[in-house]
């Protein structure tokens, strides 16, 4: 008898030792997957300052996705023209000379049309301001091939409305960014081809393009 309880209290003490071990596990792997997902987690609204909407574009939308640019597609390679297409959309000015929308597939007709890439698929940017002329500026500050930007100018650009694109993940990809935040580092980003809405600007950012528009 004594040895059957004994039994019964070893089975139960393994039984509690398994449920505690199981509530171990998936505190763990809870924490591992909220540290994957840090990186990528939005700012809190209200550290995150927006000062002007955009429009998100993805430069793979089936509308515009595969339409080619020089010798490749708008998915494939269309990040910096469709960053420049929403910045274009959210200041409300027209693509010519039909006056439509902006949005990654009319600027893309509209640029082919204009000399606007190079030839190997690059966005020649000053050639976007001939859209509009009284409206686009491609200004002498430009471009900017490493992050020599301070945060707070780039705070202020935005503050101010000028259009601040990102060059982001070692050079190959371009961001719109749309706000800041009070932490001195997170940029609120419109990214075209990846579901992000925020960068590292110590950590990601290589580079800037900007410009000035002038809004409706």
């Amino acid at each position: 008898m004594h040895k059957m309880l004994f039994l019964v209290l070893l089975a139960v003490l393994a039984a509690a030792a398994l449920v505690v071990n199981a509530s171990e596990l998936l505190l763990d792997l809870d924490l591992v997957e909220r540290l994957k997902g840090h990186r990528d987690a939005p700012v809190n609204s209200s550290s995150a300052v927006i000062p002007f909407p955009y429009p998100l574009f993805s430069q793979c939308d089936p509308a515009w996705g595969a339409d080619l640019m020089d010798t490749k597609t708008i998915c494939q390679v269309g990040c910096l023209m469709s960053s420049t297409a929403m910045a274009i959309a959210g200041s409300k000015i027209a693509i010519p000379p039909n006056a439509v929308s902006s949005s990654s597939g009319t600027l893309n007709t509209w640029l082919k049309a204009n000399g606007g890439y190079d030839g190997s698929n690059d966005l020649i940017e000053s050639v976007v301001q001939k859209i509009d002329p009284a409206r686009i500026v491609w200004p002498s500050d430009a471009m900017h091939t490493t992050n020599d930007l301070p945060y707070s100018t780039i705070k202020s650009y935005l503050s101010q409305g000028r259009v601040v694109v990102a060059n982001v993940n070692g050079g190959h990809h371009f961001v719109l960014t749309v706000g800041f935040s009070d932490d001195g580092d997170t940029l609120t980003v419109n990214d075209p081809g990846y579901e992000k809405s925020t960068y590292s600007y110590s950590k990601d950012v290589v580079g800037w393009r900007i410009y000035d528009m002038v809004r409706e």
